[in-house]
């Protein structure tokens, strides 16, 4: 929480003075980029701004690992875009470890090298990204096809124009570059999203 009488350069001053390795002249350029008016105190700041300046708090911060709680929340589309794209030109160089916790995880499946899911406060799924494309597939199914999609148990089903998407987890022996020719014959076949697999594995106990 930012000291809200404060002004926003006395904020940097403040984070410079207690913090050793904060980089005072990264966070400034970061800011320079953003409609913060460094003069305006905190208290007049919209609530994406805010956000802002918290970032650049955040990434001006010299240290090997860096954990994000929600870091785009109340920011648009660009700006959400633009923090991700700064993040990897501007801060990560490839020795730091990033833990990104969000609920907008379409946002960063490019980015993942690691994925987690958490519910009620307990891990319930974890895997590397490489593993998760070989693990999951998804199948377009059209109607004639339902029955036989149903016999091989996916673990969720989605309506779609047209059909229905069915969302599969392979046996071990079918992974990798396992036999996935009876998923074929169902449908269209691709490799589900992050969000869809995180639907499909915690839907029924969310909330």
């Amino acid at each position: 929480m930012l000291p809200k009488s404060l002004r926003c350069i006395d904020v940097l001053a403040y984070v410079d003075d207690v913090h050793p390795k904060f980089n005072r002249a990264k966070a400034l350029r970061f800011l320079a980029t953003t409609d913060i008016d460094l003069k305006n105190r905190v208290k007049t700041l919209s609530k994406g701004m805010v956000t802002q300046l918290h970032l650049a708090l955040v990434m001006a911060l010299d240290v090997e690992l860096l954990i994000f709680d929600e870091p785009t929340l109340g920011l648009d589309i660009i700006y959400r875009q633009e923090f991700y794209d700064r993040l990897l030109t501007q801060f990560y160089d490839g020795s730091q470890t990033i833990v990104i916790s969000t609920h907008q995880v379409e946002e960063i499946e490019s980015l993942l090298s690691h994925l987690i899911f958490i519910s009620h406060g307990k891990i319930v799924f974890s895997t590397e990204m490489e593993a998760l494309q070989q693990r999951f597939v998804e199948v377009a199914v059209a109607a004639e096809n339902y029955a036989a999609a149903d016999g091989l148990k996916p673990i969720y089903t989605r309506a779609t124009l047209g059909g229905k998407d069915y969302l599969f987890e392979l046996e071990e022996g079918e992974r990798g570059v396992g036999d996935r020719s009876r998923y074929e014959r169902l449908g269209r076949v691709s490799t589900p999203s992050v969000a869809d697999v995180f639907v499909a594995k915690l839907g029924a106990s969310h909330g």
